[in-house]
């Protein structure tokens, strides 16, 4: 694995790495900075919804209908219909594979009620597990003004994801998700082709730039990095690849 020293180059706004399970930081550049979260904000949708589907309170079978304000959700979706049933594992997949908004907000509407009552279910929980600068305001990370995030918090909701849910945690190496006749392929695009990548969130909105949280096991070691504020994909990607 490269040695820490060598992400003193990367060029994003934000990033961290951190090793686990130790929690020792490698690296951080403005870790602290206040940014917004974008569609990493999935990560605790389904953080949530793992919780859920391990006490027991939904099964991957349970059938969710999709209301009116999931179906009108815009951006990345997996254009589920207002009135539809889906599969709850299918809104799983698709929020954590495809970035799909719908199948967020289907997902918070039905552990919640409303989308509303789930934001601060997910705020409640970032409390809980130390994330002391993010509050969250929807499920599915489109631009709201009081939803923030920092690199730091990220990196403590992603060790949380693999340390409570090692079994769900393995959706986010999936690389293509089939639903309805539809192909969606996974937006980390370094799965596949950087050796040990297994996962976990991309993100972009104008004001975020473009975001990846990514987990990498190799050489025995387990490390999550964070970096927020990219120009591109590619040079997102590229910095990640160096962290």
């Amino acid at each position: 694995m490269t040695a820490p020293a060598a992400a003193e180059t990367t060029r994003a706004k934000q990033g961290i790495l951190v090793e686990h399970p130790s929690g020792r930081v490698l690296f951080e550049k403005a870790a602290d900075t206040p940014m917004a979260p974008s569609s990493m904000t999935k990560l605790m949708t389904l953080y949530l919804a793992f919780e859920a589907l391990r006490e027991g309170r939904i099964s991957e079978t349970t059938s969710v209908k999709i209301g009116k304000r999931a179906a009108a959700a815009r951006g990345s979706n997996m254009t589920l219909g207002a009135g539809e049933s889906v599969a709850f594992g299918d809104l799983v997949r698709g929020t954590a594979i495809a970035s799909a908004n719908d199948a967020a907000v289907a997902i918070a509407e039905h552990i919640s009620g409303t989308e509303a009552a789930f934001a601060r279910a997910m705020t409640a929980k970032a409390r809980q597990l130390g994330m002391r600068a993010t509050t969250f305001r929807n499920a599915h990370g489109l631009p709201d003004s009081e939803q923030v995030t920092t690199a730091r918090d990220m990196a403590t909701l992603a060790l949380a994801v693999y340390d409570h849910f090692p079994r769900h945690a393995q959706v986010f190496a999936t690389r293509q998700f089939n639903y309805a006749g539809a192909s969606y392929r996974n937006h980390n695009t370094l799965l596949g082709n950087f050796a040990g990548m297994e996962g976990i969130k991309t993100g972009y909105t104008r004001a975020s730039g473009f975001n990846l949280s990514a987990s990498v096991r190799r050489d025995g070691r387990h490390v999550v990095a964070v970096v927020l504020g990219g120009r591109t994909a590619a040079t997102r990607n590229a910095e990640m690849r160096t962290l």
